[in-house]
This record gives C-alpha cells, sequence and structure tokens, in this order.
C-alpha cells in the first residue's frame, strides 16, 4: 500500500509544453464582452466565460461570480487541474518538461487515449539518468489463437504510472505522451515522492461509481445521461503497530488534498489496483508490539 503526495504544479516547474495555451483570446481590461464570450486568463490558466452583457474591465480572475463563470482549465494545464474527465488534447504528441523543487519518485498517468507513454530524467547537468517507454496498446481481449488473428488492437490502457525512477530538485523530467499518430489526450498527471504505508493484503477491491443519470418513463423509455465517473478503491493492508504515528501524519497530512493511492507498483497495470482520489476516514487498531491491519476507502475523483 503506497502513495504519492503530489506537488503542486506552477508555472516555475512547468518550464515546456507542446500544448499551445491557446484555448481563447487572453482577457483584456480595455474590450467590452458580450454574455457567452470565453477568455483565458495566462496567470490562472483557467477559461473564463462571461455571463452578461457590457463586461468591461472585471477581472476574471479576482470576479466572485457577478460577471465571469470559471469554466475549466485550459488546454495544456488541465492535465495538473485534479479534475480525471477533463483531458488535455493534441494532435500526435503532449509533451512536458517539469524542472521539479522536490525529490520525486514516481509518476501516475489516468484517463489516457494513447498508444505509449515516455517519461525520461535529466540530472541538473542535464545528463539523461532514466528513460523508459511504456506500451499501453490493450491486449486482454487476446485469449486463444483466433482473438490473436482477430482482435483490432486500436484500443488502449487508460492508466500506468513510473516508480522506478528517483528525480532529486533541480532534475528535469521530461514527459511524451503519444507515438505520433492520431490525437493523444490524459485526464490527470501526478508525480511526487512515493511513501509506503504498509502491505497491501487480499479482499483490495475496485470498483466504479457513476454520474449518469437513468431514467424510464412511464412508456418504459430509458432517457440516459452520460456523466462523469470515478474509480473507488478499498484498500486492505497491514503494518507494524508501533508505525502507527508515521502512518497516521502521512494520512492527516493528506485529508484534504487529492493523492495517489495504490496497492503496488506491479499491480497497476494488470489489476488496476490505483485510485486518484480522497480518502474516508480511517481507524488503525494499535496492537502493542504486533500487526495492525487497515481498511482505507478511497473515493476516486471525476
Amino acid at each position: 500500500m503506497k502513495i504519492i503526495k503530489p506537488i503542486a504544479m506552477t508555472d516555475a516547474l512547468l518550464t515546456a509544453s507542446n500544448v499551445a495555451e491557446n484555448d481563447h483570446s487572453a482577457w483584456a481590461s480595455g474590450t467590452t464582452y458580450a454574455a457567452q464570450d470565453r477568455v483565458i486568463d495566462a496567470a490562472t490558466h483557467r477559461i473564463y466565460e462571461s455571463v452578461q452583457g457590457g463586461n468591461l474591465g472585471n477581472d476574471p480572475a479576482t470576479d466572485d461570480g457577478t460577471w465571469w463563470l470559471d469554466i475549466s482549465a485550459t488546454n495544456r494545464w488541465k492535465a495538473f487541474d485534479g479534475v480525471l474527465a477533463d483531458q488535455t488534447e493534441n494532435a500526435g504528441t503532449i509533451t512536458y518538461s517539469i524542472t521539479t523543487d522536490q525529490l520525486v519518485t514516481g509518476i501516475a498517468f489516468f484517463n489516457l487515449n494513447a498508444a505509449e507513454v515516455r517519461v525520461q530524467v535529466f540530472d541538473t547537468g542535464p545528463t539523461e539518468i532514466y528513460d523508459t517507454t511504456l506500451d499501453l496498446v490493450d491486449d486482454s481481449d487476446i485469449v486463444d489463437w483466433f482473438s490473436f488473428f482477430t482482435t483490432d488492437l486500436d484500443q488502449f490502457k487508460t492508466l500506468t504510472m513510473f516508480a522506478d525512477f528517483t528525480a532529486l530538485p533541480g532534475y528535469r523530467i521530461d514527459i511524451t505522451i503519444g507515438d505520433g499518430t492520431g490525437t493523444a489526450a490524459v485526464g490527470e498527471i501526478s508525480l511526487g515522492k512515493i511513501v509506503t504505508l504498509g502491505e497491501t493484503h487480499e479482499g483490495t477491491s475496485i470498483g466504479l461509481t457513476s454520474f449518469s443519470t437513468k431514467e424510464q418513463d412511464s412508456f418504459g423509455n430509458w432517457s440516459i445521461v452520460s456523466r462523469a465517473k470515478s474509480d473507488p478503491v478499498s484498500f486492505t493492508f497491514s503494518m507494524k503497530a508501533n508505525d502507527a504515528a508515521r502512518v497516521k501524519r502521512v494520512l492527516d497530512s493528506l485529508r484534504d488534498t487529492a493523492a495517489v493511492y495504490f496497492a503496488h507498483e506491479d499491480l497497476v497495470a494488470d489489476y488496476a489496483a490505483i485510485s486518484f482520489g480522497l480518502f474516508q476516514d480511517y481507524e488503525i487498531p494499535l496492537r502493542k508490539g504486533g500487526v495492525s491491519t487497515v481498511t482505507l476507502e478511497i473515493e476516486g475523483l471525476t
């Protein structure tokens, strides 16, 4: 049972990307905006929509909702906004260069649509010290010779992670999503230091929470509105009882912060035992000189 305590992405850390931040024109104080006009703010990396006409001189970044509605992060920054359903998209590939100001030992990717993901790490030299590409083509439908020859390999795994590198403060991490064909997309990239809580046990379970609505009228016809989903995980893990103070300190520091929770890096690809979300209340049974078994419920973010 492990956690990635995510670092907050800033302009100082995100030094380069091939995703243009040109979703809309930048807000200008001297321009009068009509209702439903959209602008971006380069400082906040957000998209705003005017809620009424005659909108002049009202800064969307500080507005209280009277003049502007906060729509979403810009396309470039959707990968770091904590909203998995809202994807960064780009033709061919998505690239980011991140110069970290703290230790990073893990990167997790969610809601992917790409054939591969590559991560490179450079020291302050910069000398490349790590270069790994993970293939995301999903071949799980191939179960026999017939399916080997008839399965279309056009489905991709939607999540993956890298947990076998160390990037010290000042190192550069280059991320490339996609193989140069089609449109690459990613919902969330979370990176930071991996912290171990304990050993995951059998009984850990994964699930899905759908926020779609399904209603049936008096004639039996169904009306379905597709909405976002989340991926909850119930972790069962053991830990030394005398390690309770450390584990509590780690969890308490994340009580209001979304983080990456996963059973083990080897279980992510095949078992999807990973969630980006918030934990619910927890209890750690204290046993002097023994082992405590803990259940941690993670509510996945959408």
